[in-house]
């Protein structure tokens, strides 16, 4: 098991002297596996977590105090899991906009032989998640954290069938919306 990395989220001040509340540290503690877990999921390296566990107790705590909230009046995680949500979502989108791969020669190791298949599935899926109703795409994102359907049907009070077949019934429908605007391989001869 690894041992949770602390980082200035674990003091009573961060890195500019700012005051960080006892409140919100016990509430980072508590989730600190979760949090690397989901950040390897989501990033494919928990590397990040300690950063953007930083910046969420950063924002956590300052939130709270402008709100005047009193420190230990009430357990802070689900605050601080929405705020973490917000930090690793714009961590993931800043970081696919742009993937470095190199020279020339590093392309061409790269691609393999059905490239043009894989570029078109994952433009294809990326319209897909843009596309997605609100209620979808959070279900993705706690998916892809690795909850079970059951756990997401439960924070959304329906049932796992409703749920899980609503979703599928759009990812279906999104698929073929895009299927039909693709030009055929003819109209480009």
């Amino acid at each position: 098991m690894c041992e949770p990395i602390q980082g200035w989220w674990d003091r009573d001040t961060d890195h500019e002297g700012r005051r960080i509340r006892s409140d919100v540290r016990t509430a980072a503690r508590e989730i600190w596996q979760r949090v690397r877990s989901q950040v390897e999921s989501v990033l494919g390296d928990s590397g990040a977590a300690g950063e953007l566990m930083e910046l969420s107790v950063a924002q956590a705590s300052n939130y709270l105090d402008r709100k005047g909230v009193p420190v230990d009046s009430q357990s802070h995680v689900g605050l601080l899991l929405v705020i973490f949500w917000r930090v690793l979502e714009r961590r993931r989108s800043t970081l696919s906009r742009l993937e470095p791969i190199g020279g020339i020669g590093d392309l061409s190791s790269r691609v393999s032989d059905n490239w043009s298949k894989q570029i078109d599935s994952r433009l294809d899926a990326e319209k897909i998640v843009r596309l997605l109703s609100e209620q979808s795409r959070t279900i993705l994102a706690l998916r892809s954290a690795g909850y079970e359907w059951s756990d997401i049907a439960r924070l959304m009070n329906v049932s796992v069938a409703s749920l899980r077949s609503g979703f599928w019934h759009e990812i279906r429908r999104l698929r073929r919306k895009i299927e039909t605007q693709k030009p055929s391989a003819q109209e480009g001869k």
